[in-house]
């Protein structure tokens, strides 16, 4: 039986219906790239798929596929997160080890191991940290090897965009990661190296004469039961709860638990109630984002732990307030979880069988060993709840982190609710309107990649840099203040002043209009409009996005759509009517600008004033990745 064959019926075994997916995308992968290696070159492409949608799992088949192919060398690395590391090698010592028909699975501790070929010429795969002590001790390891010295490598790269890219490439010098991945990648007589990401803005972005940005570009399509950005950010999401704008001044400065945090909380209880009652799951946990500093997590533990000792006496002593909240959490998910447990039952598992709630912190000082996998759970941290962490039955998201300028890459692996035991009904996601917009906005931005990406590959995404600024970022693209912008998608501010109204009226006119336009005079449209402090509007600057179409020597066209006399209430999820919306897409070739003019009445949440408000579509196939330094449009 070959590698594939074998890896694909152990993958089947543990999860019911993947087998499919798994054999033909190893083998559409094989077919185009594997076959036509010639074993004396040195080639990177992308792997790209959704966050959680299972691109380990196509790892191991890809790699299975390569295996069968004649490669006998793996190297896999993952981000510098021991219990990543840790999950992936237990993964790969499941579904791929075995001493006759599989891999020699070797973990970064396991140098004597190496030094012993493998006696039935099976192929090694060793798994690693992108860690600079543990890259410099296997890649003397692999140079050194009498066995493997003159055998190609083949490198899967797990989160390829993350610390593999040089951090010192303005300077001009190497980050010791990055160096310590090319000397593995460049070991003779030739390699295959390929970067795993679901977001793959800064790979694209990289140099062509760099050697890192990838020469192809291979789609991960999710598997069903699939649960991701469209459901949880679409526009028909059921599952978003608004938070107060200011609820982490409000968590982290009194002594209360916030409003938002108490729904989750209950909302999380309801949840692992009604899971533990039937049957269907055994673990239910609730994440918690309340910022990047572990002082704030410690808070925001004991915070929680507090209330949930408050929860048994509040039962017992059947408090009006906690019931009335308990009701209404439970009303809110009846909503969407028809065959919800009762109200009775929820209530009598709360008070009489409710198993012990770990509180886990997750950051820099959490001890190894940590376990979340079966009971319920409420998980609080920082980045350590992103990137590749996987969060077993993960229902309820708690998410209040601010950033003056978010980063869209990291922002979109927070979105660990993603995957596939799931039960969509029950899925809630607690966060402030500016977030829910950020993240409705990331998705829309993704798929729009995505699908750029799918369509043309990497030789279809070209870096466009106006005057003044850089191919590349400082430190690798700046991915600490990185926005995407897509084409194809609306963006409009969702707090905009009424400044500058006479001005607009006089560009703008009094009726409703559709007509073509200009880049100057739709950026002097752009450059009247105001908002209040704090929308991400602000960051993205439109202005500067349509002036560097207009200096990137291709043809653009542009679209100019007025509706006047419009009441739309404050805050909304969208701007356009269904009508404009489709307009709209009628013109995917153009930037296309529409600007409502709205009586601004004061019981629809606005100043008492008219005022106009922008909605910008940037043409179709386009990018623009932005950072507080640089504009770098992406066609």
């Amino acid at each position: 039986m070959s590698y594939l064959e074998t890896y694909i019926e152990r993958a089947e075994a543990s999860t019911k219906g993947t087998a499919v997916a798994l054999r033909q995308s190893a083998e559409d992968f094989a077919n185009k790239y594997i076959a036509n290696f010639n074993f004396n070159e040195h080639i990177s492409g992308l792997l790209f798929g959704h966050v959680q949608s299972g691109k380990t799992g196509q790892m191991f088949a890809i790699a299975s596929a390569a295996a069968d192919a004649g490669f006998r060398l793996f190297i896999l690395v993952t981000t510098d997160n021991i219990r990543l590391q840790q999950q992936t090698l237990d993964r790969a010592k499941k579904l791929l080890g075995g001493f006759m028909d599989g891999f020699r699975v070797l973990n970064e501790t396991d140098d004597a191991a190496f030094l012993v070929p493998p006696s039935a010429n099976n192929p090694t795969i060793i798994v690693l940290k992108k860690n600079v002590r543990v890259l410099r001790h296997w890649a003397d390891h692999i140079s050194a090897s009498k066995y493997f010295r003159d055998s190609p490598i083949f490198v899967l790269d797990d989160e390829g965009d993350a610390s593999s890219l040089n951090t010192k490439v303005n300077i001009p010098d190497k980050s010791a990661i990055h160096e310590l991945l090319e000397r593995i990648r460049k070991q003779e007589p030739s390699s295959f190296y390929l970067h795993v990401t679901a977001t793959p803005q800064s790979l694209l972005l990289q140099a062509e004469e760099s050697g890192w940005r990838p020469g192809f570009a291979h789609y991960i399509a999710p598997g069903k039961g699939y649960l991701g950005g469209d459901l949880f950010y679409g526009e028909e999401t059921t599952s978003i709860r608004i938070t107060p704008d200011d609820e982490k001044n409000t968590l982290l400065k009194s002594d209360d638990i916030p409003e938002g945090l108490r729904k989750a909380v209950l909302s999380f209880l309801i949840t692992g109630a009604h899971s533990l009652l039937t049957g269907d799951r055994t673990v239910c946990s609730l994440l918690i984002h309340p910022g990047i500093q572990i002082k704030e997590h410690n808070q925001t533990k004991e915070k929680v732990e507090r209330f949930l000792c408050g929860v048994r006496e509040d039962l017992t002593n059947e408090s009006p307030t906690f019931l009335c909240n308990l009701q209404d959490a439970w009303s809110d998910l009846a909503t969407t979880k028809p065959d919800l447990s009762s109200m009775d039952q929820i209530k009598a598992f709360l008070l009489n069988g409710l198993p012990q709630i770990n509180v886990i912190v997750m950051n820099s000082k959490t001890i190894d060993g940590v376990r979340y996998d079966s009971g319920l759970n409420v998980l609080v941290g920082g980045n350590s709840l992103g990137r590749g962490v996987t969060f077993p039955g993960l229902h309820t998201v708690y998410y209040c982190r601010s950033s003056k300028t978010p980063q869209a890459d990291t922002c979109w692996q927070h979105a660990r609710i993603f995957g596939y035991d799931r039960d969509a009904g029950l899925c809630r996601i607690f966060t402030p309107e500016p977030l829910a917009k950020l993240f409705r906005e990331l998705n829309d931005a993704n798929n729009a990649l995505f699908s750029v990406l799918r369509e043309k590959g990497p030789d279809g995404v070209h870096v466009l840099t106006p005057a003044g600024t850089r191919p590349t970022r400082m430190n690798i693209l700046k991915t600490d203040e990185l926005a995407i912008l897509a084409g194809g998608v609306n963006y409009f501010p969702s707090a905009a002043k009424e400044s500058n109204l006479s001005a607009l009226d006089d560009i703008l006119g009094e009726i409703d209009a559709d007509r073509p336009s200009t880049a100057e005079e739709i950026i002097r449209i752009l450059q009247l409009i105001q908002v209040e402090k704090g929308d991400p509007w602000i960051s993205h600057n439109f202005p500067g996005c349509v002036m560097a179409q207009e200096q990137s020597g291709k043809k653009q066209s542009f679209r100019l759509i007025v509706r006047t006399d419009r009441s739309i209430k404050k805050g909304m999820r969208t701007l356009l009517s269904p009508d404009d919306r489709e307009l709209g897409k009628e013109h995917n070739d153009k930037t296309v600008l529409t600007m409502y003019r709205l009586r601004g009445e004061a019981e629809k949440g606005w100043s008492g004033s008219p005022l106009w408000v922008p909605n910008i579509k940037l043409a179709d196939g386009m990018c623009i990745f932005l950072s507080s330094k640089e504009l770098l449009p992406i066609f």
